[in-house]
């Protein structure tokens, strides 16, 4: 799959927009952190637009979106509280414009862009940063009607962390509003 034969719309988001992500509280080690962003070490591959030479965010339109899509996804049986102290909710919002690839509506023909299958999406993903894209915009696959972004480097430079909220509160373990409303419409149990 490339971006000639798929030939999706390209598309610019204005500024002022506010986009979710839950990341760790800490870095680990390698891992890469920009702008307020912590991300997965350049290179891993472990998600769908993933870059080899290039570090990616993966942001959702919506606080729940984003946890359906990085905790409470439809294949979880249930999720450990440590896992849940271990993360933050983070808030950002564009800068400067985006120029993203637009993937909403594409699924139904491809349906590889929401498999588990990511070599073809990240071959795809490579193409348009070559493409001189910000990023990729598609459907959440966790949450209908929603969105996510992936941004290439480009991409976060135009982003400013806004909020980090931890998903549970320290000394309380009280869980975050957000967390509670992910748990009880995925009917994924929290569990010590």
């Amino acid at each position: 799959m490339n971006l000639t034969d798929l030939n999706p719309p390209f598309i610019e988001l204005p500024e002022h927009q506010l986009w979710h992500r839950i990341q760790r509280a800490r870095a680990r080690s390698g891992s890469v952190r920009m702008r307020g962003f912590t991300m997965a070490p350049t290179g891993t591959l472990s998600g769908r637009f993933d870059l080899e030479d290039e570090a990616t965010a993966y942001l959702a339109d919506g606080e729940l979106t984003a946890l359906y899509e990085s905790l409470f996804r439809r294949e979880a049986r249930s999720l450990h509280l440590d896992r849940l102290k271990e993360r933050t909710l983070t808030s950002f919002r564009t800068t400067a414009r985006l120029r993203l690839v637009d993937l909403r509506g594409l699924e139904e023909r491809f349906p590889v862009l929401q498999s588990l299958r990511y070599e073809s999406t990240q071959a795809f993903a490579a193409d348009c940063r070559r493409s001189d894209a910000h990023g990729v915009l598609y459907a959440s696959a966790q949450h209908p009607y929603h969105g996510c972004v992936c941004l290439f480097k480009e991409g976060i430079a135009r982003m400013v962390r806004v909020s980090n909220i931890s998903l549970v509160q320290p000394g309380t373990g009280r869980l975050h509003r957000s967390v509670v409303l992910a748990a009880h419409g995925s009917q994924v149990p929290i569990v010590q």
